[in-house]
């Protein structure tokens, strides 16, 4: 019997799309939460929680085998880089704006703090592909949050620095992973345990099971997955096998459409229109973000 198996590569690419989705999803889901009056701490307490659990045995191991890149010191700064501050600006900033914002804000931060702390800290020029790529990260931008300033919506702009916020929590998180050569999956169950020991013993004080107990077993099962299981776990794995099977040149396109799979997928669910402007400058800031990463293996 003739059996057809998908090469490497296109393994590669279902994975990295994978990991997109997923990370796509809790964008959409922390959107969503917002509106249906979830606070951060809700959304914290699922995300650590679930995560927690499933990635203890990784830290356990990592910790019988004393894997000499992940001391205490590191799992702590990790933490303070990737774990609750990084959450509640992440998925707090959507309780001031709407989605078309966050989902292109955050990666557009990362990209353009990535590429300005590379040339300051390391010394890296910057190649023409990528300034141009950053020029239209820029613009794109403007044109979200421009009006907001020009209207002097305080709201709107509070999210958007929130977002901001979040997306150099990020920078920070992965400029230790790369200094300290720490593996993503070893990375995250340092991050997730230890954020669920700050916020578990939180959580029966400020009213989380309150507002989880108002959604529907649908409704928390969406939240579950896409916090806990999804951004949590399955993004972090997807992600790593992109980056086995494709090289970390080409995985690195995987950020790149997080922003036009959020939209796609999160506008009709969220019911959210986008005006114009905000629609074509997430076109433009999702061609800059791609040709600004975009690079040969």
């Amino acid at each position: 019997m003739l059996t057809i198996r998908p090469s490497r590569e296109t393994m590669g690419i279902v994975f990295g799309l994978t990991a997109a989705l997923m990370w796509s999803s809790f964008l959409i889901a922390s959107r969503v939460g917002a509106v249906d009056g979830l606070l951060p701490i809700d959304m914290m307490v699922l995300r650590f929680g679930i995560a927690g659990l499933l990635l203890a045995p990784v830290l356990i191991l990592s910790r019988r085998r004393k894997h000499p890149a992940l001391t205490f010191r590191h799992a702590l700064f990790l933490a303070l880089t990737a774990g609750p501050i990084f959450v509640w600006l992440n998925v707090g900033g959507f309780q001031f704006a709407p989605l078309a914002h966050g989902a292109v804000i955050q990666p557009a931060t990362v990209a353009l703090a990535g590429m300005g702390l590379a040339a300051l800290l390391l010394g890296e020029v910057l190649t023409r592909r990528q300034v141009f790529g950053a020029v239209l990260l820029l613009v794109g931008i403007i044109a979200i949050a421009g009006p907001s300033v020009f209207v002097m919506n305080t709201e709107i702009l509070i999210g958007d620095a929130m977002f901001v916020g979040a997306g150099l929590f990020w920078v920070g998180y992965t400029l230790l992973l790369k200094r300290w050569q720490i593996s993503g999956l070893r990375a995250a169950a340092a991050v997730s345990v230890l954020s669920a020991i700050v916020v578990l013993p939180v959580a029966p004080f400020v009213g989380v099971a309150e507002r989880l107990g108002h959604l529907s077993w649908g409704e928390l099962f969406f939240h579950a997955t896409a916090h806990g299981l999804f951004n949590g776990v399955g993004a972090i794995v997807a992600f790593g096998m992109a980056v086995e099977r494709l090289g970390a040149a080409r995985a690195s396109l995987v950020p790149a459409i997080i922003p036009a799979t959020t939209l796609i997928i999160g506008l009709p669910i969220t019911g959210e229109r986008p005006t114009a402007l905000e629609f074509t400058g997430a076109a433009v800031a999702c061609i800059g973000l791609i040709i600004a990463l975009a690079q040969r293996d």
